[in-house]
């Protein structure tokens, strides 16, 4: 049955790059606001002077900032009773509003539009944060200008003093966090990577996170590949905009005091990975340890992978340990707390895995 399991659920991991759909199925943490879209934003430019930016945006052109990493986010402080902001998107792209803590869903469309994000507040300050949660496969989005408000923008939040990076595939992404069942496929109605265990140990620890997560891809091979085809997580690590071969990241810009790797699941998909998946992970480590000198790095043991094949994973990353370099299992998925869309981990087993991370980062790191 296991067995059964783990070939059921990988092969769900390549579906993310192929639909943009949505599905009937609704998300379960968010309201559902009208946030309405002009479509003909005014003449406008994005300096970022009164926004504080988490994740990798590229700046390259004057007034905009572009983005495609899931849990990319904008966040301000202002005092009035309403808040909007032009965002141009590829295509249809899911965010949460996030306005003194209540939360709420926003939908971008295709093209460039000017976006409600607040309105009717009570007279006075607020803080809001508008973070993409879908994929990088979704498309480039951008901000094409600075928040409006109806008052005064007042001096964005301050930086956590934590942070951390996170490098995985469609688990770290979210897909299907918020599906019924796993008898739904990949849709982005049901996909969040602020539901996810990262996602969840950083906001609990009080941390900044910036997730480098593609559904399918491996540190050697991608999902269903015998042999590499695709882009491996080393290449799109390097990137700010995850398909974009030119845009290059500048690691100075982000210091995490730690790196989470969890990739592996597809690495495995045909069958053993063996030396090939280890030599796929040491460039890896290499490759973060470069950019980010004596930090610790965290290799996660796929909770997708099961019994020998689990066992077989861990074997490698142990192999990889150093002083520096730890190995964590957060535990299997076996289905006993359901699942989300193809069998992927649901919000309750993110929970689960969520909490296991944070002990360990507290405990590890002191905080």
């Amino acid at each position: 049955m296991k067995k059964k399991f783990l070939l059921i659920s990988t092969l769900s991991l390549a579906l993310a790059s192929c639909t943009n759909a949505t599905s009937s199925v609704k998300p379960n943490t968010a309201t559902t606001t009208n946030h309405a879209a002009t479509a003909s934003p005014t003449a406008d430019s994005f300096t970022g002077t009164s926004s504080r930016l988490i994740g990798r945006f590229d700046r390259s052109t004057k007034g905009q900032a572009k983005f495609t990493w899931p849990g990319s986010a904008i966040e301000f402080r202002f005092d009035g009773t309403q808040a909007s902001i032009n965002v141009a998107s590829q295509a249809k792209t899911r965010f949460l509003v996030n306005v003194d803590g209540k939360t709420s869903d926003l939908w971008t469309d295709a093209g460039n539009h000017t976006y409600t994000l607040a309105s009717n507040l009570e007279k006075g300050a607020h803080t809001l944060r508008l973070t993409r949660v879908n994929e990088s496969t979704a498309g480039i989005t951008n901000f094409t200008g600075d928040p409006k408000v109806d008052g005064a923008l007042l001096p964005p939040p301050a930086a956590p003093q934590r942070r951390l990076l996170v490098i995985g595939d469609s688990i770290t992404a979210g897909y299907g966090v918020e599906g019924a069942n796993q008898n739904c496929h990949y849709t982005l109605d049901t996909s969040s990577q602020q539901l996810t265990y990262a996602a969840l140990a950083a906001k609990a620890l009080g941390a900044d996170l910036h997730a480098i997560a593609w559904s399918g891809i491996g540190a050697w091979r991608s999902y269903g590949e015998k042999t590499p085809t695709n882009p491996t997580i080393l290449t799109r690590y390097s990137r700010t905009l995850a398909d974009d071969v030119s845009s290059v990241w500048n690691p100075a810009e982000y210091a995490p005091d730690a790196i989470l790797i969890n990739i592996g699941t597809n690495d495995y998909w045909e069958g053993s990975a063996g030396d090939d998946y280890r030599l796929g992970m040491a460039k890896l480590i290499a490759k973060v340890q470069g950019d980010y000198s004596g930090k610790p790095i965290y290799l996660i043991a796929s909770p997708m992978l099961t019994n020998k094949v689990h066992d077989a994973q861990k074997a490698v990353l142990n192999s990889l340990a150093t002083a520096n370099v730890h190995v964590l299992d957060l535990g299997q998925l076996d289905g006993t707390e359901g699942l989300g869309c193809d069998y992927h981990p649901n919000i309750i087993t993110n929970v689960r895995l969520g909490k296991v991370l944070e002990k360990n980062l507290k405990t590890d790191l002191k905080w």
